[in-house]
C-alpha cells in the first residue's frame, strides 16, 4: 500500500512536471527578453500608475524585467500605434483605458490603428469618472456649474479633458450640451496635468478618473461635485450621481484600466500573461493599494473572455455616441 501510494505521488508530480513543459513549449519559453509596457500618457497620471503598480508583480512572477514607458501625444495615438506595431510576441503591451479603442478610431482621421490590431489580455483596475471643479470655486453642485455656463454664454466659461477625443471628452460633451453647448474644450495630455490646470484655475470644470482625483479631493484642493454614473460609487458613496442632480442620460462607464498584446500575439502567452495578471490583482495587498488610489479590483472573472466582453459593448455604444456628439480631430 505504501509503495502504491508513492507511485501515485510520482505520477502526480510526473504529470504536473509534463504540463509545465507543454505550456513552456506552447509560450516558446516566454518571456525570453525584458517586457516593455507603454503608457499612452505621461508619468503620474492613472493610466501610468497601474502599470507601475502592476510592474514589479509581474516582474517578479515572469523573472524578466519590467518596464513602463511613457508614451503621451496624439491622444495616445503614438503609444496605441507603438504596440500595434510591434512584434507579436508578448514582449510589447499597452496598459490603456476606456474609450482608447473604441472612439479613437473613430474620431482621428488617422488613428492608425482599431480594436482589431489588439487582444485583450487583463483589467488591473476600475473607477468612476467625478466631475471636480477648483478648490475654491463657487459651484456646489452640478446644476449650479450648468447655470454659469448658460448665463456666461457661448465660449464664457472653459473645461478641461484628460485628452481630446478621449471618454472624458465625450462624456464631457454630453454635460456641455446640458449647457447649451456654451462650455469650451481644452484637452490636456492626460488627467495629471488636467489637475494641475484646475488647482491654477485654468479651466472651470473637468472630469476625471478617481484615480488622478482621490488624493487631491481628499486634501481639499479639489471639489467633487457629481459623480458620472447611475449609481453611487462605493468609493464615493456620498457624492450625488449625474442623474440624481437631474442630467438623465449620458454615459455610464466607469474607467477600466488594462492590458493589450498586439493582435496575433500567441494564444499561449496571453494566457500566461491573463493568468499572471490576475493573480497579481486578485492579492489583498494590491486590492488594497488599488483602493487608497481610487480604484478597486474587478469584481468577476477577469479572464480575457470577459475583458473582450467589457471592449465589445463599448464598441456597441461609444463610436455612435462620439459621431453623433460630432466630435472629429486630425
Amino acid at each position: 500500500m505504501r509503495q502504491l501510494k508513492i507511485f501515485a505521488r510520482l505520477a502526480v508530480a510526473a504529470s504536473l512536471a509534463l504540463g509545465a513543459a507543454v505550456a513552456l513549449a506552447q509560450t516558446g519559453g516566454f518571456p525570453t527578453k525584458p517586457i516593455r509596457i507603454i503608457v499612452p500618457y505621461p508619468a503620474g497620471g492613472a493610466t501610468d500608475v497601474a502599470a507601475r503598480m502592476l510592474g514589479p508583480r509581474l516582474q517578479e512572477e515572469l523573472g524578466q524585467p519590467i518596464v513602463v514607458e511613457n508614451r503621451p501625444g496624439a491622444g495616445g495615438n503614438i503609444a496605441m500605434n507603438a504596440v500595434a506595431q510591434s512584434v507579436p510576441d508578448g514582449h510589447t503591451l499597452a496598459m490603456t483605458l476606456t474609450g482608447m479603442l473604441s472612439i479613437n478610431p473613430v474620431i482621428y482621421k488617422k488613428a492608425g490603428f482599431d480594436s482589431a490590431d489588439f487582444t485583450p489580455v487583463a483589467r488591473v483596475s476600475l473607477a468612476p469618472l467625478l466631475l471636480v471643479v477648483p478648490e475654491k470655486s463657487p459651484y456646489k453642485n452640478v446644476q449650479e456649474l450648468l447655470a454659469a455656463g448658460k448665463s456666461a454664454g457661448k465660449n464664457g466659461m472653459a473645461y478641461g479633458s484628460a485628452g481630446a477625443g478621449g471618454l472624458s471628452h465625450l462624456a464631457s460633451e454630453s454635460i456641455n450640451s446640458h449647457a447649451g453647448g456654451n462650455f469650451t474644450h481644452v484637452p490636456y495630455k492626460g488627467g495629471a496635468p488636467l489637475v494641475q490646470a484646475l488647482m491654477a484655475n485654468e479651466v472651470a470644470w473637468g472630469l476625471l478618473g478617481t484615480g488622478d482625483a482621490r488624493s487631491f479631493v481628499q486634501a481639499g484642493k479639489l471639489k467633487a461635485i457629481g459623480v458620472l454614473r447611475n449609481g453611487r460609487s462605493e468609493l464615493w458613496p456620498e457624492i450625488a450621481t449625474l442623474p440624481e442632480q437631474g442630467l438623465a442620460g449620458g454615459v455610464d462607464f466607469d474607467v477600466w484600466f488594462g492590458v493589450v498584446a498586439p493582435a496575433k500575439t500567441p494564444k499561449a502567452v496571453v494566457a500566461l500573461l491573463n493568468q499572471k495578471i490576475a493573480l497579481i490583482v486578485s492579492e489583498p495587498a494590491f486590492r488594497k493599494r488599488l483602493n487608497e488610489l481610487g480604484g478597486v479590483a474587478p469584481a468577476t472573472g477577469n479572464t480575457t473572455e470577459a475583458f473582450t466582453d467589457v471592449i465589445n459593448r463599448e464598441l456597441a455604444v461609444l463610436p455612435t455616441a462620439a459621431k453623433e456628439a460630432g466630435l472629429q480631430l486630425d
